[in-house]
């Protein structure tokens, strides 16, 4: 069946192992198309196609939500995506280090300085992203968690919330992911919110009117919380949700997160 809109660029899947797994990625989908698929993972079509890029692997978060919503189980190709993103260099693999250049050191600072710039305008994007931005991840749709176990996490609820709230604060003392649940009813439908690790950790983009879920990986030791936050349209909206962590966690006495 031919796909409608939006068209993908042809792939020679012999010419590499990422070319063959967006290959993959491509036909699991079958009739859909890149705007119907977009709708599904609330992303433009256009980031789809750039994402679906023969060259490289995308990045994790961004096969979980595909495969999901192609409606397939996004394990195995998580462990398809590890598998290959450890084969590939270090500057090819997505979310990976950076190797820089071997040149003399005056092209270095110039590279230094570049980064260090980019980096900069990364962390105000994040910091001061707009609430209806893009995101640069996307929930994915899940059922009730099990509730936490004390010392591992916390459940968490939002009475009314109008615009942005902070959760508690934790601390821990070794790397570790960090889960969020959530399941947020909003005042108009289709209607997403935000949730950001602080004080590092990418802003997702959640679904109202189901359970969500996110995990950040590598979380680093030390205090951390989550920030909440919706388009500022005068109305509020609440829910209920529940983090866990893979290393131990001391929560600090700060009120669970209210509107």
């Amino acid at each position: 069946m031919a796909r409608g809109g939006r068209r993908d660029r042809p792939i020679d899947r012999h010419s590499g192992p990422s070319a063959s797994f967006v290959d993959d990625l491509r036909r699991l989908r079958g009739a859909m198309s890149l705007q119907e698929i977009g709708t599904r993972m609330g992303y433009h079509s256009s980031t789809v196609s750039r994402r679906l890029n023969p060259d490289e692997p995308p990045p994790l978060d961004f096969v979980r939500a595909y495969v999901t919503a192609c409606g397939a189980d996004p394990g195995p190709w998580e462990e398809r995506w590890r598998g290959l993103t450890e084969e590939l260099p270090e500057q090819q693999a997505p979310n990976g280090p950076v190797r820089r250049p071997r040149r003399r050191w005056i092209v270095l600072g110039a590279v230094t300085v570049v980064v260090v710039a980019a980096g900069i305008v990364v962390l105000a994007v994040v910091l001061l992203r707009p609430s209806g931005s893009e995101p640069s991840a996307v929930s994915v749709p899940t059922t009730s968690p099990e509730p936490p176990q004390r010392g591992t996490g916390f459940p968490w609820r939002i009475d009314r919330m109008s615009t942005r709230l902070t959760s508690r604060t934790w601390s821990q003392r070794a790397e570790g992911s960090i889960e969020i649940w959530a399941d947020l009813a909003c005042p108009r439908s289709a209607a997403p919110y935000w949730i950001a690790l602080r004080p590092e950790g990418e802003a997702v983009r959640f679904t109202c009117g189901s359970w969500q879920h996110h995990r950040w990986e590598r979380v680093p030791p030390g205090n951390h919380h989550f920030e909440v936050w919706k388009d500022a349209d005068g109305q509020a909206l609440s829910g209920v949700g529940a983090l866990r962590a893979s290393t131990p966690i001391v929560e600090q006495p700060k009120a669970s997160p209210s509107g």
